[in-house]
């Protein structure tokens, strides 16, 4: 595997969409390749700090405007 075949199958890695054997070719590139291993540590910690911000409430002013906009939108 070359680093543009890693950089195509990323997201599907990350994501836990690939077979195993597919999972383990990445796995061994990541363990050749110290760029490719940067590239996967920055998108995977990128990954999780979206996730946690994700999770946190939205006040419910704000929710109850939003849904006023997007009813507004689909008259």
């Amino acid at each position: 595997m070359d680093c543009r075949e890693f950089e195509a199958k990323l997201w599907a890695f990350l994501d836990g969409e690939l077979d195993a054997a597919a999972c383990a070719e990445l796995r061994a590139h990541l363990e050749d390749c110290p760029g490719c291993l940067d590239h996967y540590r920055f998108e995977d910690a990128l990954r999780l700090f979206v996730r946690r911000c994700c999770q946190e409430t939205v006040p419910d002013a704000l929710r109850a405007r939003l849904d006023h906009l997007l009813a507004r939108l689909e008259e």
